[in-house]
């Protein structure tokens, strides 16, 4: 295994959730949680970077409506209020198991002030995206050469690839040339001493796990 940059170009800005780190990125791809085979890993830690753009890059505002109201759903007008007086009596005849004596059905009013979420996210006005990783490099951009979107709301046009480049780098996908981390890595783990401050953070896969969540040092991401 060696190490190597990933660049991803893009036709798009991109929004970013979390760390977006290289392991994690072939996860999703491949539809299977280990990439060892692929990447550098000892004992769950990924040498494979977070995403990186550069410094200064233009940021917006990307926000999409989500419709929230109960009366477009005729399956949701029988969500009943929990704890009420009469919770432990049973269920009403007739109402196939959605709701017990007396609970309270959701009135119009109610419904309409579910009314449409806002989501907002970030998005960046990047050109590209990179990552450093220690690991096979062919093997990588065969599995990465055909994504077409990365990234968040992707259906929405957002984080648009137009071409991926794997080439030769220096960096091993956890420190960079300042010793400084380039992914989540846990405190007790990161021998390379300085002036750093741990927050909690997922650090091996599966990253949506709360068990592996632990104090790590992570990467400043613009």
């Amino acid at each position: 295994m060696i190490t190597f940059t990933v660049r991803a170009t893009l036709r798009a800005p991109i929004i970013r959730r979390g760390f977006v780190t290289l392991d994690a990125l072939l996860m999703a791809v491949l539809g299977r949680g280990d990439v060892s085979d692929l990447l550098r890993c000892e004992d769950g830690l990924y040498f494979a970077s977070a995403g990186t753009v550069a410094a200064g890059t233009p940021q917006q505002t990307a926000s999409f409506v989500a419709s929230m109201r109960p009366e477009h759903s005729p399956q949701w007008l029988d969500v009943v209020a929990p704890n009420t007086a009469n919770a432990d009596i049973g269920f009403a005849e007739g109402a196939k198991g959605r709701g017990r004596l007396n609970d309270l059905r959701v009135g119009l009013s109610r419904q309409r002030e579910g009314g449409n979420v806002i989501n907002a996210y970030r998005a960046q006005a990047s050109t590209e995206i990179e990552w450093y990783a220690t690991g096979r490099p062919e093997e990588v951009l065969a599995a990465l050469k055909d994504v077409p979107f990365i990234g968040k709301r992707r259906t929405a046009g957002y984080g648009e690839v137009s071409r991926w480049v794997v080439t030769p780098g220096d960096l091993d996908g956890v420190s960079g040339y300042l010793d400084e981390p380039l992914r989540p890595v846990p405190v007790d783990r990161w021998k390379l001493g300085g002036d750093w401050i741990a927050v909690e953070a997922a650090w091996k896969a599966p990253y949506w796990d709360v068990r592996n969540r632990a104090k790590c040092f992570v990467p400043f991401i613009s």
